[in-house]
């Protein structure tokens, strides 16, 4: 079998390890519902995960399935969940499952020393599995790939495992993969189950560095629509270095919409994560052609990055609100994303000084004693700051900010801005 890379996936399902080995490659598995410290459906994109049952991958890494692992007497307790998600709402679906496994003080730890010497000892063909990556997110998690033929058919899944406390966590995507997924998914199940400290990732050299590894294109710098509109061009940010860093990249259309064109972009690297395997940066374009002119479609590039035509020939990301926000106006909505831009903690109070469409004038308070429902009830200190604004295509900007009267501060800034809204005005 000849083993392939897909996507790097890092998504942190907590997996026993024991159960690997108990359950054998394909088992049956029937796991308590997810509890409180799972993934829920707001990590899954909306998706709800529902309890494992039935005929599933294993779970857990199962590096020789048929030798019995050390850490099975120390398992306590295990739960699985799975779900069926398209994050942005697209065509493409992954299947995720989360497994958590509970341990005796210590216990877990030996389950990650036994899978490590598993994954360097144990090799077949036709039941792969490889160490790609260490230290993704969380200290000592690791990242597994699973290459194997099902039925004649060769599939890869890949999981990401590790410890919080004395439970084992590890997420799993086995529909083919996706590295940016799984590395945001596992690091999120591992926080959730508790896991603490910060870790930079590294490649595993001993076999890794020959295996090409499928990675999502995380900045695109711009977007932009041939004449006729059947051809969008997206100019990515990806590695640069020796020979091995970089193939592609390369993206497709993942769906045409009446209203919506998603858009799909990806590269290969083999030396991305090996230190400073890929030194620099550089930016490349990338032609994806369309079946129909653009049209006022809005254009998603993988999964998150939102565009709208912004000029002939040239789009632009859109913000928070959106691609279309509503007019800014003067509208106790408007104030509240105004709020928002200023980055304004939950429990803070804005209020409006002066707005007239386009110019904005708001104070926001920032409460320096415990929670409270409306100002005045909590004890502490209140800090007050005077914010002046500017409505733009996209949402009200930030001008200046002040603790002083008057206009002097945003009229440095901005000698556009209207003395009437500001003038009168005493300190905040």
């Amino acid at each position: 079998m000849t083993v392939r890379r897909l996507p790097l996936l890092v998504l942190c399902a907590v997996l026993c390890g024991v159960l690997c080995t108990a359950l054998s490659a394909c088992g049956l598995v029937h796991a308590g519902a997810g509890g409180e410290g799972m993934l829920g459906a707001a990590d899954l994109y909306g998706a709800w995960p529902s309890e494992v049952s039935g005929a599933h991958p294993p779970l857990v890494p199962a590096p020789c399935p048929d030798e019995p692992l050390r850490s099975d007497d120390d398992r306590l307790d295990t739960r699985a969940i799975t779900a069926s998600m398209a994050p942005g709402g697209g065509d493409r679906r992954f299947q995720i499952y989360e497994y958590v496994a509970a341990y005796r003080p210590g216990g877990a730890q030996t389950y990650l020393d036994e899978l490590g010497e598993r994954l360097g000892r144990c090799q077949d063909e036709e039941d792969h599995y490889s160490l790609v990556a260490r230290d993704i997110g969380v200290p000592g998690t690791m990242l597994v790939q699973h290459d194997r033929l099902n039925d004649g058919t060769e599939t890869t899944g890949v999981y990401l495992v590790g410890r919080a406390g004395d439970q084992i966590v590890s997420v799993l995507e086995s529909t083919g993969g996706d590295a940016t997924l799984v590395n945001e998914l596992g690091v999120r199940a591992l926080r959730r189950a508790g896991a603490t400290g910060e870790a930079t990732p590294s490649i595993v050299t001993h076999e890794d560095t020959t295996r090409w590894v499928t990675y999502a294109v995380s900045t695109v710098t711009e977007v932009r629509v041939s004449r006729d509109g059947r051809v969008l061009t997206l100019d990515a940010r990806v590695p640069d270095g020796p020979d091995g860093c970089l193939r592609g990249p390369t993206g497709r259309l993942d769906g045409f919409e009446p209203k919506l064109v998603r858009v799909d972009i990806r590269f290969e690297s083999r030396l991305l994560m090996a230190g400073n395997g890929c030194p620099g940066e550089r930016t490349v374009p990338v032609e994806v052609p369309l079946p129909k002119p653009l049209g006022e479609r809005d254009v998603v590039v993988n999964l998150d990055r939102l565009y709208t035509l912004d000029r002939p020939g040239l789009l632009r990301r859109c913000g928070e609100p959106g691609c279309h926000p509503a007019p800014t106006g003067c509208t106790s909505d408007s104030y509240y994303r105004a709020a928002r831009d200023a980055d304004a903690p939950e429990h803070s109070y804005h209020h409006e000084q002066g707005c007239d469409g386009k110019w904005l004038v708001m104070d926001i308070s920032i409460s320096g004693g415990p929670v409270c429902e409306r100002p005045g009830e909590c004890a502490g200190a209140s800090r007050t700051t005077r914010y002046f604004y500017r409505a733009t295509p996209t949402g009200r900007r930030v001008i200046a900010g002040t603790t002083k009267p008057g206009c002097g501060d945003v009229l440095t800034a901005e000698p556009r801005f209207p003395r009437e809204l500001c003038a009168a005005l005493t300190a905040p």
